[in-house]
């Protein structure tokens, strides 16, 4: 809308209001204007006169307008259902292939030291099979060959500098030098190094210094995307935010009906027929005391609610639709990834819905033996932080970067809380054929050594502390993925 129709709008609104007896503060003003709809607006004004009267107050909140806004919305979600579901007449096939459970955990030196330990012999044994791998040598042998020796060396990142790298193996440390004259390729993978990755390097001597030719990734192979026979898509989503004032409501309900009937097209109504399951990475609800003054933006100020709230919307999703949902940095569980389950005490209330599996956060599922790597993606601060070219606006360059490092979380010690207990869960085994985040708000998705990459987006508009970050969100997207013929399409309920 312009400025200037903004304005007619509000003038309009507010002239409805004052007939019906009732003042709008500016909050609750401006989710109308926001939310404004021609036809609707004076039945909309009239239940929101009775709600406020049945509330003995002349002054409309922000919370009235909403109840009565995501209410109207409601009633229109039950009229329209699909009078045949597509993905109805597929059984479900879901196998449940990482998840981790909550368990007692020691945070002294030497679990942190078989941590890194676990990390460096699992992704040492994937460079080691690479055929480009050879010559190897044990970093301490490599440093004691003679001038003019060449050789491959596998290393942990400590340090990272303009003109070298500070590596280390499981029991040698030293730097190698980084060529002033090196070309774009060793210069670009430099780049997107990351403290405490693990890595191959191709070196040779000289003046008994190391000197690095080039960078080994462990990276993922090339290979073909898995498709299905069956005709099914999967819907792929995150960071719904529920109890933020900046919850988009009406749009996520949009989404709800959208799986019901299917919208205003064909097209539409053949592609919302044919999903077979929804996965939502993380970040359900806005939780509480998460960052500073917080509790200035809920809408909802008890955890407890928050989930009720989001189940009630859940439980409109055609009961034929399976729904996988992983925690974020904002739900109820541990802080530290990997992430167990959404507690027991609140999952139980999305679970009730009876089509609703809550897993761990990372964890891999296959659908019709698709494999999808679910990850809210928390680490992407640390990424942005320390890799050239990964920016918040550009999620899938550190999903690359993730896959590229066999790693989801490199950094230790930053942003991103990890748990250090003897084995890193964090390792990036499997390969995926669908590697799906949220975290950062933006909507992004891209293909990587024919791997899909989904950064799903969010449903919350843009926060305070958003702004301070600098973040720009993308709100109100959904990606549904075809299972048949690996299509990814944006469909937007703004």
């Amino acid at each position: 809308m312009l400025n200037q129709d903004k304005g007619d709008i509000k003038k309009r609104i507010l002239t409805e209001a004052t007939k019906l007896g009732i003042l709008l503060n500016p909050e609750a003003l401006l989710i109308l204007v926001e939310n404004y709809d021609e036809k609707s607006l004076p039945t909309i004004l009239s239940k929101i006169a009775e709600e406020a009267k049945k509330r003995n107050s002349v002054v409309v909140s922000r919370e009235v307008v909403t109840s009565v806004i995501g209410a109207s919305i409601r009633a229109e979600i039950s009229a329209g259902v699909h009078t045949h579901f597509l993905a109805k007449d597929v059984e479900d096939d879901i196998e449940i292939l990482k998840s981790y459970e909550a368990k007692q955990v020691s945070d002294d030196l030497e679990a942190r030291r078989q941590y890194f330990a676990d990390r460096y012999s699992k992704i040492s044994s994937m460079l080691r099979s690479r055929a480009d791998m050879s010559p190897y040598y044990p970093l301490r042998k490599a440093c004691s060959l003679p001038d003019r020796s060449e050789g491959k060396t596998i290393v942990m990142v400590y340090e990272k500098r303009e003109n070298y790298i500070v590596v280390e193996d499981m029991d040698f440390s030293t730097k190698i030098l980084i060529p002033r004259d090196c070309d774009k390729d060793l210069r670009e993978k430099i780049g997107r190094l990351l403290p405490d990755s693990v890595v191959g390097v191709s070196f040779y001597v000289s003046n008994s210094k190391l000197f690095c030719r080039s960078i080994i990734f462990p990276d993922v192979p090339i290979k073909k995307f898995k498709t299905i026979e069956e005709d099914i898509s999967v819907l792929l989503t995150s960071d719904i935010h529920y109890g933020s004032q900046k919850f988009s409501e009406k749009a996520f309900l949009r989404m709800i009906k959208w799986l019901r009937d299917g919208g205003v097209t064909e097209r539409e109504r053949e592609m919302s027929s044919r999903i077979k399951y929804m996965i939502i990475a993380g970040d359900l609800v806005d939780g509480v005391g998460i960052y500073p003054q917080q509790e200035k933006e809920l809408q909802v100020r008890d955890v407890e609610k928050q989930y009720g709230g989001l189940s009630n919307l859940l439980s409109q999703i055609p009961e034929h639709i399976k729904v996988i949902v992983i925690p974020g940095n904002h739900d109820a569980t541990l802080r530290a990834i990997p992430q167990p389950p959404i507690f027991d005490e609140y999952a139980e209330k999305l679970e009730s819905n009876g089509n609703v599996i809550s897993l761990s956060n990372p964890c891999m599922v296959s659908l019709h033996g698709v494999k999808f790597l679910i990850y809210h993606g928390t680490s992407m601060e640390d990424i942005a932080t320390f890799a050239k070219n990964a920016s918040y606006d550009r999620p899938e360059n550190a999903m690359e970067i993730m896959l590229q490092l066999r790693h989801l979380a490199p950094v230790y010690g930053s942003r991103t809380p990890i748990i250090a207990h003897g084995r890193d869960e964090l390792v990036i085994e499997e390969v995926p054929d669908v590697f799906h985040t949220g975290h950062v708000h933006v909507f992004r998705n891209g293909v990587y050594r024919e791997i899909k990459l989904i950064n799903s987006g969010t449903w919350q508009e843009r926060t305070r502390y958003q702004e301070q970050l600098g973040i720009m969100p993308t709100p109100n997207i959904a990606a549904v993925l075809a299972l048949k013929n690996g299509s990814v399409s944006q469909i937007r309920f703004d």
